[in-house]
């Protein structure tokens, strides 16, 4: 092997250590995500619908998302804070966290809905 082989070699290694490091880091980790996005505003309108759908039907209506963030797992897991109305004393801010599986086939499950206090 000549010595710009080497050299050219060792320089691709390097890189591919630096890049699936860098992506091993961000695996788990909760990452802000951008809340004008149509899909996270979509997760919070669906989140908002679930939670309307079950035991406690509040009668929530979606407002918006105002902050966010996903972490990446099997699936995606996002931790949204939104904004929602009602005729009742549920106006406010909640926090929502919605398994996505698989954002093509809408495999979804709402982990948790709660107030903001």
């Amino acid at each position: 092997m000549t010595m710009r082989t080497s050299s050219l070699l060792l320089a691709a290694v390097a890189v591919v250590a630096i890049v699936a490091g860098a992506t091993a880091a961000t695996v788990g980790s909760w990452e802000p995500v951008d809340i004008n996005d149509p899909h996270v505003q979509e997760l919070g309108r669906w989140a908002v619908a679930e939670e309307n759908r079950g035991e406690a039907a509040g009668g929530l209506t979606f407002e918006r998302v105002t902050d966010g963030e996903k972490q990446v797992v099997t699936g995606v897991n996002y931790r949204l804070t939104l904004e929602a109305s009602s005729s009742g004393a549920k106006d406010g801010r909640y926090e929502a966290v919605v398994y996505e599986q698989d954002p093509r086939s809408n495999a979804r499950k709402l982990v948790s809905f709660e107030p903001i206090h």
